[in-house]
């Protein structure tokens, strides 16, 4: 968003106006990603008289619960920081996390959304620097808040469908596997610590796409044979990235290599059979699968649900485990 671009027009009161410079980028924050008595280590700004961003709040200054409550009595959802400070609004989501999802001031959705936000805002950096001595703890931590929610909020994984992006990229992808894998798997009855350990391979199931040219990657079209082959190699290095980062289970590696493979061997990058396909890769496949076909891509538009799962059972009915794909569908019937 480019200062002067109108947000929400509010009275500064209390504030000095200190317009920031004409050319600065913004970017909307939603209020209730702030917690109270928190020190922001980024500047706040309100959208002032012509829709000019003015100074809010200093960077390392603490936000009240004064501030949300003049926020909220004038109706303003919305604050805007520098685009300079988007890593450090990441990070201090993700310190926050935790205590926003179990907020119950706050509406489900409101709660949901900050989580996608802070899972693709950290699913980015991972890609940017796969090999990050902090992917793990990071990643983990995200994972672990997630299944909390999961398993507090009766709503939690309706309402994550409704802020889902169906635009595709591979930060996205990666979220909404990891969103479908999870509440697979909680619906199959598997406990939270095995969520714990089969959502963190199933939010790092593409790293090895970091390694792949992004003109493969981002492809418009279908891929030459020499492409497609590298391409393929995504499992492999994302296998090797992980090992190298000292991981050891055996499920968040086993899902990142060989969420590809299919049961009547003719996957990859292993080309396994029915009988040596874990669970967990089986239940990655199908959320991979489906978020594949229901997202919008620049060279086709995304499929809506009915219909892709329609075209996963007519035509992967071998490819796929049938007893986790019933399952599935009736995950997907339940967001009603």
């Amino acid at each position: 968003m480019q200062a002067g671009t109108p947000l929400q027009t509010v009275s500064t009161g209390h504030m000095t106006p200190v317009p920031p410079d004409p050319q600065q980028d913004f970017l909307p924050i939603p209020v209730t990603a702030l917690r109270s008595d928190e020190m922001a280590d980024f500047e706040l700004y309100l959208a002032g008289k012509g829709g000019v961003p003015v100074l809010y709040r200093g960077a390392n200054v603490t936000f009240t619960e004064d501030d949300a409550g003049r926020l909220a009595e004038a109706h303003v959802e919305t604050l805007l920081i520098r685009a300079e400070d988007a890593a450090t609004y990441s990070r201090y989501l993700e310190r926050n996390l935790g205590a926003i999802l179990i907020d119950k001031r706050l509406p489900v959705k409101a709660r949901a959304t900050t989580l996608y936000q802070c899972s693709q805002n950290l699913v980015k950096e991972v890609l940017t620097e796969p090999r990050a001595g902090d992917v793990m703890a990071r990643t983990g931590d995200l994972v672990s808040n997630t299944v909390d929610f999961l398993f507090r909020e009766s709503t939690s994984f309706q309402t994550l469908m409704q802020v889902t992006s169906y635009d595709y990229y591979t930060y996205t992808h990666s979220v909404n596997v990891f969103v479908f894998s999870s509440a697979l798997a909680q619906r199959l009855g598997h406990s939270e610590e095995e969520l714990r350990i089969f959502g963190q391979g199933a939010l790092l199931h593409d790293i090895g796409k970091s390694l792949i040219s992004p003109t493969i990657v981002n492809a418009r079209g279908k891929l030459t044979d020499e492409q497609w082959q590298e391409m393929r190699m995504h499992t492999v290095y994302g296998y090797d990235i992980l090992c190298e980062q000292g991981v050891k289970n055996e499920v968040i590696l086993d899902v990142t290599r060989h969420h590809h493979e299919k049961l009547n061997g003719k996957g990859y990058p292993d080309s396994l059979k029915a009988g040596e396909i874990s669970k967990w890769a089986r239940m990655c496949t199908i959320a991979d699968i489906f978020d594949a076909l229901t997202t919008r891509r620049s060279y086709k538009e995304a499929m809506n649900s009915f219909p892709g799962l329609q075209f996963m059972k007519e035509h992967m009915s071998e490819e796929i485990d049938q007893q986790f794909f019933r399952a599935f569908v009736g995950l997907m019937g339940s967001r009603g």
